[in-house]
């Protein structure tokens, strides 16, 4: 399990640097970087099952300008890691394993934003020392402002993945076997909700032309996602 979850802390505090610190091409995106880290650690249906919920679910605020919405990068990759932990330690269904680790992890979500923030004040703090070197004509130093900022970026991503994702395997692999077999099969069928949520969500703004494509963009990424986990499974 722990080579599993260092492998999430690597590869996903790269993919969550794409949210405002380099690229910005959109593979911090839920239903990218889940079925990424899924597919990584060996289980590729998590990935794509946690990407799907986070993606419907936030589809209609993404990260656009100075809003900093629910950080979904860290919560997706944290849930479809601790689910692929969790299915190969008990062995039980995908479904009702997804649902409860989007459950346990969905305050992630707002953790992470907290600390997103703390990272962006932290990070503007020492802009002026970079602008005012720069100012004296040493561009080189420069380079090592955004290098240290990129790092530390890293490094956050890192070790927050890594301590949420190990915890959430840890309770959930205790907990799950001990869940009536009746509830496991509830929890299957209520994952399904959680999409519908998200849709009925965009559906609210679908008087407007923009919510409307997001709306239209969400439903052929679910319907993909839908294709694609039935053939797998």
């Amino acid at each position: 399990m722990m080579r599993e979850v260092l492998l999430t802390g690597a590869v996903g505090g790269l993919l969550w640097l794409d949210r405002f610190q380099i690229f910005q091409v959109m593979i911090s995106r839920p239903i990218v970087a889940a079925p990424l880290v899924g597919w990584i650690v060996g289980d590729l249906n998590s990935g794509l099952a946690s990407g799907l919920i986070f993606e419907m679910l936030w589809l209609r605020r993404p990260p656009l300008g100075g809003f900093i919405g629910p950080d979904v990068t860290l919560a997706s990759i944290a849930v479809s890691s601790v689910s692929a932990a969790v299915r190969s330690e008990t062995g039980v269904d995908l479904l009702p394993v997804v649902l409860m680790s989007f459950l346990l992890l969905f305050p992630v979500s707002f953790l992470g934003t907290r600390l997103d923030v703390l990272l962006r004040k932290y990070v503007g703090r020492i802009a002026p020392h970079a602008e005012k070197i720069q100012a004296e004509g040493a561009d080189r130093a420069v380079f090592i402002y955004f290098g240290s900022a990129l790092a530390l970026g890293y490094c956050f991503a890192f070790l927050f993945l890594v301590t949420v994702t190990l915890g959430g395997a840890l309770i959930l692999t205790w907990i799950v076997p001990l869940i009536p077999p009746p509830v496991i099969r509830a929890a299957g069928t209520a994952f399904y909700l959680v999409p519908l949520l998200g849709a009925l969500d965009l559906l609210v703004g679908l008087e407007q032309r923009p919510h409307a494509v997001l709306f239209i963009m969400g439903f052929l990424v679910a319907l993909g996602t839908s294709l694609v986990l039935c053939f797998l499974s």
